[in-house]
């Protein structure tokens, strides 16, 4: 197994979102919460396994510690907004003060022909605007129209992620349908399993 699959593989991707991809750094392992990026040498494998454009061989100590404190404001956000509260003032300034430091964006054009609007940074030449992307990524997910569709992961009892429901009826339920969803599969079919034989 290579290193890249071995980072591949303590991270997940699956919340549609940057920022909540971040925000989803902190999951449930073990029956305990499970930091994945507590080190900056974790942070600077996230990146690497992420969508993001380059991966720093190393993420300065500052540069970990504002990123950390950013993902802390998003999920302050998240879960304000996921119990049908305001995005908190604490999160906008703190999303804020990170953008003010911030690099800018580019127009590409694909392989395909079609234009991409990216942000403009180098990663591996720069760790130090890490920060800077993530909170344009939570600030473009508080303002943007998806805020509605933000979900909690119906697996309450061992799951902390978080997703943006993209399904077409706005039903999905599971952070992963692989995961939680067959957890929960197997658990009812086991209890409906039990109740027949107790009859």
């Amino acid at each position: 197994m290579s290193q890249e699959e071995r980072h591949e593989e303590r991270f997940v991707f699956l919340a549609g979102d940057l920022a909540l991809d971040l925000v989803n750094t902190v999951l449930v392992d073990g029956g305990a919460l499970v930091d994945t990026v507590a080190t900056p040498e974790g942070l600077a494998d996230w990146v690497a396994a992420s969508p993001l454009d380059g991966a720093p061989s190393a993420i300065p100590p500052a540069v970990h510690a504002r990123t950390l404190a950013m993902r802390q404001a998003v999920r302050a956000g998240v879960d304000a907004v996921v119990e049908g509260g305001p995005v908190p003032d604490t999160t906008i300034a703190t999303l804020n003060a990170v953008l003010a430091t911030g690099p800018g964006a580019a127009l590409t054009r694909g392989p395909d022909g079609a234009l991409r609007y990216g942000l403009r940074a180098d990663l591996d030449a720069d760790p130090a605007v890490l920060p800077w992307l993530l909170a344009d990524a939570g600030a473009r997910l508080f303002a943007g129209d998806r805020l509605d569709r933000l979900r909690r992961c119906a697996n309450h009892d061992t799951c902390v992620l978080i997703f943006l429901d993209t399904s077409r009826n706005r039903a999905r339920r599971w952070c992963s349908m692989e995961v939680c969803g067959n957890r929960s599969k197997v658990a009812a079919h086991e209890a409906r399993r039990r109740r027949s034989s107790a009859e």
